[in-house]
């Protein structure tokens, strides 16, 4: 049975975690802030890392304001799980970072926000510095909105548990634009 470890929102955890249960997960640890917090979890452990963003008050001066915060604390908080928790992937383990931010999944004739736009850049930044920490060729990554369901994002982690054809990465977000889905792709790619 493939293992998983979900870290961020306090609010999303359970029910990302009733979700990769679902889907045939073992949870090792849920919510946790550090691996001291889970002292059971040993290196190469963990099939699947789900990292949520937590929870932080937006503020208030538009896409400009709204993207710097996202910088200054969010990305470095994620950044700073990454180290910690990494050393806990098992060889071939997939990576799911679920972010945060209006317009990531925005509805077809409307603009999508740039403030999510930016954000989705950031954290496929981080997807890619992930891959490339790893210089693992079985670690891949995924990244997915907070607005998908607790259900699907839990689907994707398992299907990236066995990848799909490349073809078929179309239909897993079908609302991305091109350059977008063709981002989220190269996110997948692992190094050889």
């Amino acid at each position: 049975m493939p293992t998983a470890l979900v870290t961020g929102s306090p609010d999303r955890v359970p029910e990302i975690t009733i979700a990769l249960k679902s889907a045939g997960f073992d949870i090792l640890a849920a919510g946790v802030e550090s691996p001291d917090d889970a002292p059971d979890l040993q290196e190469g452990a963990v099939d699947c890392y789900v990292q949520l963003p937590v929870d932080r008050p937006r503020s208030p001066g538009g896409p400009l304001r709204a993207t710097r915060d996202v910088i200054a604390h969010e990305l470095v908080d994620r950044f700073d799980r990454a180290v910690q928790f990494l050393p806990l992937l098992a060889p071939d383990a997939v990576v799911v970072l679920v972010t945060g931010g209006a317009g990531f999944d925005h509805a077809p004739g409307r603009p999508p926000d740039p403030g999510g736009m930016a954000q989705r850049r950031l954290v496929e930044l981080l997807a890619e510095v992930i891959l490339r920490d790893q210089g693992r060729a079985g670690v891949r990554t995924r990244v997915v909105s907070e607005e998908r369901a607790s259900e699907d994002i839990a689907a994707l982690a398992g299907a990236a548990q066995h990848p799909e054809p490349w073809w078929r990465y179309a239909d897993l977000d079908p609302d991305l634009g091109f350059a977008d889905w063709r981002a989220s792709v190269l996110c997948l790619a692992t190094r050889p």
